[in-house]
């Protein structure tokens, strides 16, 4: 019995330190990139992601918002998630209806970046391609592994692109 919780328990650190190792192996920084099509105008889908205070609305991982004092004239604004999460963020550049930029506003997170959001006519009357870069990093090793091989780098940005596609046609 003894021999069989210390094989247990000698697997859990081996699998744990491979854990860690592969995530220190991938890189602190990375940029991807989203594309897609959202039915409806480009107005109404830059009205979406500009509409901060309403987020919540139709983003069903942000259970609130708090909108905070203006930056300079820049939207700036805290998301509430699950689990008493929060990341507060700050849009630097805004250009309607073709392009947003926000950066996450919290220099001591673990983790951060920035978004750019650009809109271009869809193919088709009354659409929009949509496409999301993430410019951003991720300093402990673990959460690197889990985005690398759990989640995968897109896995936000994928979410977001279904939540506005599904808001847009409402």
């Amino acid at each position: 019995m003894k021999i069989a919780v210390l094989v247990i328990v000698i697997l859990l650190i081996a699998g744990g330190a491979g854990v860690y190792a592969d995530g220190a192996r991938q890189p602190v920084n990375h940029s991807v990139s989203v594309s897609g099509l959202v039915s409806a105008p480009p107005e109404k889908v830059f009205g979406l992601i500009t509409d901060v205070a309403h987020g919540s609305h139709w983003r069903p991982a942000v259970k609130s918002v708090t909108v905070l004092q203006k930056d300079n004239n820049r939207d700036h604004w805290v998301e509430h998630l699950d689990h008493g999460q929060y990341m507060t963020f700050l849009a630097t550049r805004t250009d309607p209806p073709v392009r947003r930029d926000v950066m996450l506003d919290d220099p001591k997170a673990p983790y951060g970046g920035t978004w750019i959001y650009e809109l271009t006519p869809g193919p088709e009357p009354n659409t929009t391609t949509l496409k999301i870069t993430e410019t951003g990093f991720i300093k402990p090793p673990i959460y690197r592994f889990v985005m690398a091989h759990v989640f995968g780098m897109t896995h936000n940005l994928d979410q977001y692109m279904h939540d506005i596609q599904t808001a847009a046609t409402k």
